[in-house]
């Protein structure tokens, strides 16, 4: 009787495990595009009730300001003028102590995952050492160093990101060592960050 009672309990708990990795990833997802609409919202909403009469105003307004904002700075960011503009401002930060180290880092990042050229540099490869019969699996993220004092004729830049956590190792290495993995970013990505535990493949 108690091995079935003990029985059952594990499967209850195994069963609330499952459903919990179920609804986890999708509620954390939903939680954070609601903030990021909910800043919108009383952000841009909080300008649009200073145009409009107060009557007029409907929720949703601010948020679909907000997207129209990201989307006409996008634009602007086109015009010459306005790149100057930006290109000021950035020349501000870049010069603060402290905070340039974040905007830089920032930027760069920003700019890897949005950037036209991403594409080239996206390849998921497994590192092998030739004398240790271990792999590391990471993306190659630069092949040419000649404007760099470091890095030879034939080397790569490798970042091997750490499993549950937004750090990583970046590796210089020659690209003999690096065997491609026939895996799409993303998914070779979730690959890394869950320790490969994820069992999607696709």
């Amino acid at each position: 009787m108690s091995s079935e009672h003990d029985g059952t309990v594990a499967r209850l708990v195994r069963l609330f495990l499952k459903g919990l990795g179920t609804i986890i990833p999708i509620a954390l997802t939903l939680l954070i595009v609601l903030w990021l609409a909910g800043i919108a919202e009383r952000g841009i909403g909080s300008l649009i009730k200073l145009v409009l009469p107060e009557d007029w105003y409907i929720t949703g307004m601010g948020l679909v300001g907000g997207i129209l904002v990201v989307m006409a700075i996008g634009l602007l960011s086109q015009v010459w003028l306005f790149r100057k503009l930006i290109d000021l401002g950035e020349a501000i930060l870049d010069r603060m102590p402290v905070i340039k180290s974040v905007f830089r880092a920032t930027k760069d990042f920003v700019e890897y995952f949005s950037s036209d050229d991403a594409e080239r540099f996206s390849q998921a490869v497994m590192v092998r050492h030739p004398d240790f019969k271990i792999g590391m699996m990471g993306f190659i993220t630069r092949e040419d160093f000649s404007n760099l004092p470091f890095g030879e004729e034939g080397e790569v830049a490798v970042y091997l990101p750490l499993s549950y956590q937004v750090a990583g190792y970046t590796i210089f290495v020659p690209k003999e060592w690096c065997e491609p993995v026939d895996l799409p970013f993303e998914d070779a990505l979730r690959l890394i960050l869950t320790a490969a535990m994820s069992r999607r493949g696709g």
